[in-house]
């Protein structure tokens, strides 16, 4: 039945199911401690991540607690976040790892994964969007891994974790389970679609002189570190053109319908990575929910609405990973957008380093320097009407620029 753990999961597995007994057998009517899992992934992938959650607590009724390694709107914000993580680490009787070929590149899952490895309990990688056993490096690579897409997989995962619980495998329908993971996967697969690292042809320059920018933003987010990048950014423009920072849904509503225009709008707000939406009010640092039970936010599509009414051209997305509002508004507009999470530090180099350059060269220059200088990890997302580059001009530099290009 155990057949497919391998050597070094069955050692740790053993250990875990000798503490499992201990516990049933001191008394009946006592409360059985849970058994911990940690769930590594990347923030696009949260929807996955949720659905793993979920189905693990329900099919094995309570008796597991799976922490998601980045719970609902995640973001490094300091002390209080790492804590939570830590903490989660340390309680972990098992460690899950969303493994496709963009999150096995990224710093925090290795980072999640060499805790575990430490604490020497059982690490299982969990493959989806084309990734296999043979695809990962070392130290990964020495684990027994399985496909979360494939009900064989799923199967064998469960396996693992009824042992560590002593109990029978969850009587339910795999088939579906491995149904329910590849629907989602296959729209992860689609966003990522329109993720254009390089273009294939030279780009048509759209100029646009004298852009107005506004900087949206709560108190609490330019609170927590980021207050530096919002001056940064307006500073980056001429001080006759007007620009505006924007902390409420009414104020960006009210901009709108008074036929306010802009052109380039920098998000610096708390973004959820799994529905896009844009959050002003106060959220709690540890779990990412609202502090208010009427939070004051905007939905991915309702912003891009009133984006399209205010004409912009582009969108920077400057505080988490949400590809789920970069493909909302890339209908409309060029995004660009952070693909892991960014500490406050890394992120005010890369505005500081974007915005210098934007009024002087092209889009497509400024985000080359920026990437260069910062390391920052962010994604250019083009606007969906075509291979168009932009060109944000200051009236006296009109002359210059049209002989470069």
């Amino acid at each position: 039945m155990y057949s497919g753990i391998s050597t070094i999961c069955k050692k740790h597995l053993d250990a875990d199911l000798n503490k499992a007994d201990s516990r049933r057998v001191s008394g009946y009517n006592l409360p059985m401690e849970k058994f911990n899992i940690f769930l590594s992934h990347i923030t696009v992938e949260s929807t996955l991540a949720d659905a793993l959650q979920k189905h693990m607590a329900r099919d094995f009724i309570g008796l597991v607690n799976v922490f998601v390694s980045s719970d609902h709107l995640s973001i490094p914000v300091g002390k209080k976040w790492l804590e939570e993580l830590t903490a989660a680490l340390k309680r972990a009787n098992l460690h899950l790892i969303l493994c496709s070929p963009e999150a096995t590149e990224r710093p925090w899952i290795q980072f999640e994964a060499g805790a575990a490895h430490l604490r020497g309990i059982p690490i299982v990688p969990l493959f989806h969007k084309g990734m296999t056993g043979a695809k990962l490096r070392v130290p990964l690579s020495e684990y027994e891994g399985f496909d979360i897409c494939d009900a064989k997989g799923l199967t064998s995962l469960y396996v693992i974790i009824a042992k560590a619980l002593g109990s029978d495998l969850p009587d339910i329908d795999f088939e579906e389970f491995a149904s329910e993971m590849t629907s989602i996967e296959a729209v992860y697969l689609k966003q990522q679609s329109l993720a254009i690292l390089e273009a294939t042809t030279e780009p048509i320059v759209e100029r646009i002189p004298n852009p107005k920018a506004v900087c949206l933003s709560s108190h609490q987010f330019t609170n927590l570190g980021f207050e530096n990048q919002l001056q940064i950014v307006l500073n980056a423009f001429p001080a006759a053109v007007p620009h505006q920072r924007i902390y409420s849904s009414a104020e960006l509503r009210k901009a709108v319908s008074s036929d306010q225009k802009f052109e380039i709008l920098h998000i610096a707000a708390y973004v959820c990575p799994r529905t896009g939406d844009v959050y002003f009010s106060d959220v709690d640092v540890n779990s990412g929910r609202a502090v208010s039970t009427d939070p004051d936010m905007l939905k991915a599509d309702v912003l891009a609405s009133l984006l399209e009414e205010a004409e912009v051209k582009l969108v920077v997305i400057g505080s988490c990973d949400s590809i789920a509002l970069a493909v909302t508004l890339v209908n409309m507009c060029h995004v660009v957008a952070a693909r892991d999470m960014v500490s406050p530090m890394m992120m005010a180099a890369w505005v500081e380093a974007f915005y210098g350059k934007l009024p002087k060269t092209s889009l497509s220059q400024a985000l080359g320097f920026a990437q260069k200088v910062s390391q920052a990890p962010m994604r250019f997302y083009a606007k969906q009407s075509g291979k168009i580059d932009l060109m944000f001009t200051l009236a006296a530099d009109s002359a210059e620029l049209s002989s470069q290009i």
